[in-house]
């Protein structure tokens, strides 16, 4: 007869703590598959986020180099202009300064003119006062 010896409390304890440990790893195992689901899921979601956000920036920086060229475009022609207004400003202020003095001196001439001085006079559009101030 083969006598079946007893198991010691500490071979239950030790069976005990095994099985333990055995379905704590697979809980742990089944804990880690979701976060690992979790995390490809959420890096599905992150990775076309970034890239986009990527693709928005270049974007925004191609706009704002592209409105940089225009402003600096539109500065180049706006001083063009100045330059030409300008230009034309000194030619007119040229042919007035000319007109104001060949009008001057046809005024002299013509205020030494006896013939026309006694025109003006005679026709009240000057007096002898004012003839006296102008010579």
């Amino acid at each position: 007869m083969i006598f079946e010896k007893e198991k010691e409390p500490s071979e239950e304890s030790s069976e005990d703590t095994i099985r333990s440990l055995k379905e704590s790893e697979e809980q742990t195992t089944e804990t880690l598959q979701a976060i690992r689901l979790k995390l490809a899921e959420t890096e599905a979601r992150v990775v076309p986020a970034e890239e986009e956000r990527e693709a928005a920036s270049k974007a925004l920086i191609e706009m704002e180099s592209h409105s940089s060229a225009q402003i600096e475009e539109l500065q180049a022609q706006q001083s063009a202009a100045v330059a030409a207004l300008e230009e034309k400003k000194r030619e007119l202020a040229s042919e007035v300064l000319t007109l104001k003095t060949v009008h001057c001196i046809r005024s002299w001439i013509n205020f030494h003119n006896p013939v026309h001085m006694y025109w003006i006079i005679s026709k009240g559009k000057i007096n002898s006062a004012k003839i006296c101030h102008l010579q």
